[in-house]
């Protein structure tokens, strides 16, 4: 039985914070602004009807909410398309 997750991978750069002192403190602040990696979701629902449904309600909230703040992509050839988008 194949495991099928389908992928959420924000369209903007995460933003990750260390914990308090977790870093030492430098003029610059910039180390702490952006993720210094793509930032991605692997999602599955245990089987694939529950996956479907997860993949149908996230598309029905971005419907009510009006917000596209993901991509979601079915596979890793459509997260391949995604970096291709991005470059």
């Amino acid at each position: 039985r194949k495991v099928q997750p389908f992928y959420l991978v924000p369209k903007r750069r995460y933003v990750y914070l260390p914990p308090p002192n977790f870093r030492e403190k430098k003029l610059s602040d910039v180390h702490r602004k952006s993720s210094p990696f793509v930032s991605m979701w692997f999602v599955w629902g245990g089987t694939k009807e529950r996956t479907e449904l997860l993949i149908k309600g996230y598309k029905e909230w971005e419907k009510k909410n009006n917000k596209c703040t993901c991509d979601l992509a079915r596979g890793k050839s459509a997260l391949r398309d995604l970096r291709r988008k991005q470059k």
